[in-house]
Protein backbone atom coordinates (compact mmCIF):
# COMPACT_ATOMS: atom_id res chain seq x y z
CA UNK A 1 0.00 0.00 0.00
CA UNK A 2 2.83 2.41 0.83
CA UNK A 3 4.32 1.82 -2.63
CA UNK A 4 0.97 2.46 -4.32
CA UNK A 5 0.56 5.73 -2.42
CA UNK A 6 4.08 6.83 -3.30
CA UNK A 7 3.69 6.00 -7.01
CA UNK A 8 0.30 7.68 -7.38
CA UNK A 9 1.41 10.69 -5.39
CA UNK A 10 4.32 11.28 -7.78
CA UNK A 11 2.08 11.45 -10.85
CA UNK A 12 0.47 14.56 -12.30
CA UNK A 13 -3.24 14.93 -11.61
CA UNK A 14 -4.43 13.66 -15.01
CA UNK A 15 -1.96 10.78 -15.00
CA UNK A 16 -3.28 9.81 -11.57
CA UNK A 17 -6.86 9.66 -12.88
CA UNK A 18 -5.66 7.59 -15.83
CA UNK A 19 -3.90 5.14 -13.52
CA UNK A 20 -7.03 4.84 -11.39
CA UNK A 21 -9.12 4.09 -14.49
CA UNK A 22 -6.60 1.53 -15.74
CA UNK A 23 -6.25 -0.26 -12.40
CA UNK A 24 -10.04 -0.48 -12.02
CA UNK A 25 -10.32 -1.93 -15.52
CA UNK A 26 -7.52 -4.47 -15.10
CA UNK A 27 -8.81 -5.60 -11.68
CA UNK A 28 -11.99 -6.84 -13.38
CA UNK A 29 -10.19 -8.57 -16.23
CA UNK A 30 -7.32 -9.95 -14.15
CA UNK A 31 -8.48 -10.22 -10.50
CA UNK A 32 -5.03 -10.72 -8.91
CA UNK A 33 -4.52 -7.00 -9.57
CA UNK A 34 -5.72 -5.19 -6.37
CA UNK A 35 -8.03 -2.61 -7.96
CA UNK A 36 -9.86 -1.74 -4.74
CA UNK A 37 -6.54 -1.00 -3.06
CA UNK A 38 -5.64 1.52 -5.76
CA UNK A 39 -9.12 3.05 -5.51
CA UNK A 40 -8.52 3.51 -1.78
CA UNK A 41 -5.24 5.21 -2.56
CA UNK A 42 -7.10 7.59 -4.88
CA UNK A 43 -9.61 8.23 -2.10
CA UNK A 44 -6.74 8.96 0.28
CA UNK A 45 -5.54 11.71 -2.05
CA UNK A 46 -9.10 13.07 -2.23
CA UNK A 47 -8.91 13.42 1.54
CA UNK A 48 -5.58 15.23 1.34
CA UNK A 49 -6.87 17.56 -1.36
CA UNK A 50 -4.54 16.37 -4.13
CA UNK A 51 -7.32 14.78 -6.24
CA UNK A 52 -10.93 15.71 -6.96
CA UNK A 53 -13.66 13.48 -5.47
CA UNK A 54 -15.84 13.37 -8.60
CA UNK A 55 -12.92 12.79 -10.95
CA UNK A 56 -11.73 9.83 -8.86
CA UNK A 57 -15.30 8.54 -8.63
CA UNK A 58 -15.83 8.78 -12.40
CA UNK A 59 -12.46 7.33 -13.44
CA UNK A 60 -12.69 4.30 -11.14
CA UNK A 61 -16.36 3.71 -11.99
CA UNK A 62 -15.74 3.90 -15.74
CA UNK A 63 -12.80 1.50 -15.46
CA UNK A 64 -14.73 -1.02 -13.37
CA UNK A 65 -17.80 -1.00 -15.62
CA UNK A 66 -15.71 -1.27 -18.79
CA UNK A 67 -13.74 -4.18 -17.31
CA UNK A 68 -16.89 -6.01 -16.24
CA UNK A 69 -18.53 -5.56 -19.65
CA UNK A 70 -15.36 -6.61 -21.47
CA UNK A 71 -15.37 -10.01 -19.76
CA UNK A 72 -19.13 -10.27 -20.23
CA UNK A 73 -18.80 -9.57 -23.96
CA UNK A 74 -15.97 -12.07 -24.43
CA UNK A 75 -17.84 -14.77 -22.53
CA UNK A 76 -21.03 -14.05 -24.48
CA UNK A 77 -19.45 -15.57 -27.58
CA UNK A 78 -17.91 -18.56 -25.81
CA UNK A 79 -19.34 -21.96 -25.01
CA UNK A 80 -19.15 -23.51 -21.55
CA UNK A 81 -17.03 -26.37 -22.90
CA UNK A 82 -14.45 -23.97 -24.35
CA UNK A 83 -14.15 -22.02 -21.10
CA UNK A 84 -13.84 -25.18 -19.01
CA UNK A 85 -11.04 -26.40 -21.28
CA UNK A 86 -9.07 -23.16 -21.58
CA UNK A 87 -10.07 -21.23 -18.46
CA UNK A 88 -7.31 -19.23 -16.70
CA UNK A 89 -5.78 -20.70 -13.55
CA UNK A 90 -7.48 -18.10 -11.34
CA UNK A 91 -10.95 -19.25 -12.45
CA UNK A 92 -11.85 -22.50 -10.72
CA UNK A 93 -14.60 -24.74 -12.02
CA UNK A 94 -16.13 -24.77 -8.53
CA UNK A 95 -16.41 -20.97 -8.72
CA UNK A 96 -18.17 -21.14 -12.08
CA UNK A 97 -20.60 -23.78 -10.81
CA UNK A 98 -21.34 -21.80 -7.65
CA UNK A 99 -22.00 -18.54 -9.52
CA UNK A 100 -24.18 -20.39 -12.03
CA UNK A 101 -26.33 -21.59 -9.11
CA UNK A 102 -26.54 -18.01 -7.83
CA UNK A 103 -27.80 -16.83 -11.22
CA UNK A 104 -30.45 -19.52 -11.36
CA UNK A 105 -31.67 -18.43 -7.93
CA UNK A 106 -31.22 -14.65 -7.95
CA UNK A 107 -30.90 -13.65 -11.62
CA UNK A 108 -29.78 -10.06 -12.27
CA UNK A 109 -29.67 -9.45 -8.52
CA UNK A 110 -26.26 -11.14 -8.47
CA UNK A 111 -24.94 -8.53 -10.90
CA UNK A 112 -26.36 -5.76 -8.70
CA UNK A 113 -24.43 -7.23 -5.78
CA UNK A 114 -21.28 -8.22 -7.69
CA UNK A 115 -19.01 -5.43 -6.43
CA UNK A 116 -19.83 -6.40 -2.85
CA UNK A 117 -18.87 -10.04 -3.50
CA UNK A 118 -15.11 -9.85 -3.26
CA UNK A 119 -13.38 -12.62 -5.18
CA UNK A 120 -16.37 -13.44 -7.39
CA UNK A 121 -16.69 -10.32 -9.55
CA UNK A 122 -14.91 -11.59 -12.66
CA UNK A 123 -16.59 -14.98 -12.48
CA UNK A 124 -19.98 -13.25 -12.26
CA UNK A 125 -19.31 -11.26 -15.43
CA UNK A 126 -18.15 -14.42 -17.23
CA UNK A 127 -21.18 -16.47 -16.19
CA UNK A 128 -23.48 -13.58 -17.15
CA UNK A 129 -21.99 -13.66 -20.64
CA UNK A 130 -22.09 -17.44 -20.94
CA UNK A 131 -25.74 -17.35 -19.83
CA UNK A 132 -26.52 -14.86 -22.64
CA UNK A 133 -28.12 -12.37 -20.27
CA UNK A 134 -29.49 -9.14 -21.76
CA UNK A 135 -26.58 -6.77 -22.32
CA UNK A 136 -28.42 -3.54 -21.44
CA UNK A 137 -29.74 -4.99 -18.18
CA UNK A 138 -26.28 -6.34 -17.34
CA UNK A 139 -24.76 -2.90 -18.03
CA UNK A 140 -27.37 -1.16 -15.88
CA UNK A 141 -27.00 -3.57 -12.96
CA UNK A 142 -23.19 -3.54 -13.13
CA UNK A 143 -23.11 0.27 -13.22
CA UNK A 144 -25.38 0.60 -10.18
CA UNK A 145 -23.25 -1.92 -8.29
CA UNK A 146 -20.02 -0.09 -9.14
CA UNK A 147 -21.48 3.33 -8.26
CA UNK A 148 -22.53 2.09 -4.81
CA UNK A 149 -19.29 0.24 -4.05
CA UNK A 150 -16.89 2.90 -5.33
CA UNK A 151 -18.90 5.62 -3.60
CA UNK A 152 -18.52 3.74 -0.32
CA UNK A 153 -14.78 3.15 -0.81
CA UNK A 154 -14.02 6.73 -1.78
CA UNK A 155 -16.13 8.11 1.07
CA UNK A 156 -14.29 5.93 3.56
CA UNK A 157 -10.90 6.80 2.13
CA UNK A 158 -11.56 10.51 1.93
CA UNK A 159 -13.51 11.26 5.09
CA UNK A 160 -12.72 8.71 7.81
CA UNK A 161 -9.73 10.29 9.46
CA UNK A 162 -7.83 10.55 6.15
CA UNK A 163 -6.05 7.40 7.28
CA UNK A 164 -5.70 4.69 4.63
CA UNK A 165 -4.65 2.11 7.26
CA UNK A 166 -7.99 2.55 9.01
CA UNK A 167 -9.91 2.26 5.74
CA UNK A 168 -8.08 -0.92 4.74
CA UNK A 169 -9.08 -2.49 8.05
CA UNK A 170 -12.72 -1.54 7.46
CA UNK A 171 -12.68 -3.12 4.00
CA UNK A 172 -10.97 -6.30 5.21
CA UNK A 173 -13.51 -6.66 8.01
CA UNK A 174 -16.38 -6.06 5.59
CA UNK A 175 -15.09 -8.67 3.14
CA UNK A 176 -14.84 -11.24 5.93
CA UNK A 177 -18.43 -10.55 7.00
CA UNK A 178 -19.65 -10.91 3.41
CA UNK A 179 -17.82 -14.21 2.92
CA UNK A 180 -19.15 -15.59 6.22
CA UNK A 181 -22.67 -14.50 5.31
CA UNK A 182 -22.45 -16.16 1.91
CA UNK A 183 -21.15 -19.33 3.51
CA UNK A 184 -24.07 -19.42 5.94
CA UNK A 185 -26.59 -18.83 3.12
CA UNK A 186 -25.07 -21.57 0.97
CA UNK A 187 -25.04 -23.98 3.91
CA UNK A 188 -28.69 -23.23 4.69
CA UNK A 189 -29.62 -23.69 1.04
CA UNK A 190 -27.77 -27.03 0.93
CA UNK A 191 -29.53 -28.26 4.09
CA UNK A 192 -32.97 -27.30 2.76
CA UNK A 193 -32.18 -28.97 -0.58
CA UNK A 194 -31.06 -32.23 1.06
CA UNK A 195 -34.08 -32.32 3.40
CA UNK A 196 -36.50 -31.78 0.52
CA UNK A 197 -34.82 -34.45 -1.58
CA UNK A 198 -35.09 -36.97 1.23
CA UNK A 199 -38.74 -36.13 1.82
CA UNK A 200 -39.45 -36.46 -1.89
CA UNK A 201 -37.85 -39.91 -1.97
CA UNK A 202 -39.85 -41.14 1.02
CA UNK A 203 -43.07 -39.53 -0.17
CA UNK A 204 -43.39 -37.35 2.93
CA UNK A 205 -45.14 -33.98 2.56
CA UNK A 206 -43.11 -30.77 3.22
Amino acid sequence: MEEAIRELGQQSTWWAYGLLFLSAFIENVFPPIPGDTVTLVGAYFVGTGKLNFWAVYFSTTAGSVLGFMTLYSLAYWLEWQILEKYRPAWIRKSHLDRVERWFRRYGYGIILANRFLSGARSVISIVAGLSRLNGLLVLLAATISVLLWNGLLIYLGAFIGKSWEEVVQYVKFYNKIILIGLGVLLLAYAIVYVVRRRKARTGEPD
